[in-house]
């Protein structure tokens, strides 16, 4: 199974909620404090894996959407009439895409 990682965020919620019969994260909380301070605290420990997304997600926010340089280069060939379509190129990346 493959697993979503902008997927998470909802389905913990969701869990969460379940969990503490209340449908809400801070019900949860009162929950697991009417418990009673003798019960123990919980903890919660991330994988190297989330650390990466984690990470990769920091740099995607930090990188800008348009390559400006690049629409500027492809602009200019357009323009001047030098812009060449390589069909075997644009074939080979329909039928394997880069991940």
């Amino acid at each position: 199974m493959k697993i979503d990682p902008s997927r998470l965020h909802n389905i913990a919620r969701s869990t969460v909620g379940r969990i503490a019969g209340t449908g809400g994260v801070e019900g949860a909380r009162s929950t697991a404090g009417a418990a009673g301070a003798g019960a123990g605290t919980d903890r919660l420990s991330l994988s190297h894996r989330a650390d990466e997304i984690k990470a990769v997600r920091a740099a995607l926010a930090e990188a800008p959407e348009v390559r400006a340089q690049r629409v500027a280069e492809l602009k200019a060939q357009i323009e001047s009439g030098s812009y060449k379509v390589d069909a075997h190129r644009v074939a080979e990346r329909i039928l394997n895409p880069r991940v």
